[in-house]
């Protein structure tokens, strides 16, 4: 699709779950076919916390459950040691999720909002794409500055504590898709600002690892410039 023939209004491009882009009721079946990925996506998160119960960022003993999600979740030690199972695990730890907040979140603010709205602009192969290229495209980045970081610095718990856990969840995709959906944006810049102040909010007041900031801005930036790629 040429760039040309994408029509940018709205500042936020987000689209209801029910309607199409242009803002037409779709019914039940033009849903379902609209939001193909969304809908599975949804379904396979929430049916793998149903059979296997939430995940662990660095508890990988005491039940199978806990051993299978952390053999397929993204752990950076593998960029070096077996860097067939990080490319592996950069496709399976985004169906992984470590906690009821970290679940609700991806799947309210990502798939109801951010990943659904994409699916209904751009169809479900590019959201699919987008959405499942995220670790792949993020993780030898900053998994390459890891480690290099890792071997000048040895010391720094930064760099120890991208290696002490695993990272899992959908919403290094979100980000990724947000960043793509803001090419829909009339003012793309204020969108791709808002995640630098959720962000900067994330770090200051509640105090998260900055490794999910960076990996989130990353992300959003990556799928701003992939999106802009596909597009043209």
């Amino acid at each position: 699709m040429h760039e040309t023939e994408i029509k940018k209004g709205k500042v936020f491009p987000f689209v209801l779950p029910w309607k199409s882009a242009e803002g037409q009721s779709l019914g039940a079946i033009g849903t379902i076919k609209s939001r193909i990925f969304s809908i599975s996506y949804l379904l396979i998160i929430w049916s793998i916390v149903g059979v296997l119960g939430f995940a662990s960022t660095r508890n990988c003993e005491g039940t199978w459950q806990l051993a299978f999600q952390c053999e397929y979740a993204f752990w950076a030690k593998h960029l070096t040691s077996s860097p067939l199972i990080y490319f592996r695990n950069s496709l399976t730890t985004l169906f992984f999720h470590n906690g009821l907040d970290h679940l609700l979140f991806v799947s309210v603010l990502g798939i109801l909002v951010i990943i659904q709205s994409h699916e209904a602009h751009y169809g479900h192969k590019a959201t699919l794409l987008i959405f499942m290229s995220a670790y792949a495209l993020v993780a030898p980045v900053l998994g390459s500055f890891y480690v290099i970081g890792l071997n000048l610095y040895p010391d720094s718990w930064f760099f120890q504590f991208a290696f002490e856990r695993n990272w899992m969840g959908g919403s290094l995709g979100m980000f990724q898709v947000y960043g793509a959906l803001a090419n829909r944006s009339r003012k793309p810049h204020v969108m791709l600002g808002l995640p630098i102040v959720f962000e900067t909010f994330n770090l200051t007041v509640l105090e998260i690892d900055p490794h999910i900031s960076i990996m989130h801005l990353t992300s959003t930036f990556s799928g701003y410039l992939l999106s802009k790629y596909l597009v043209r």
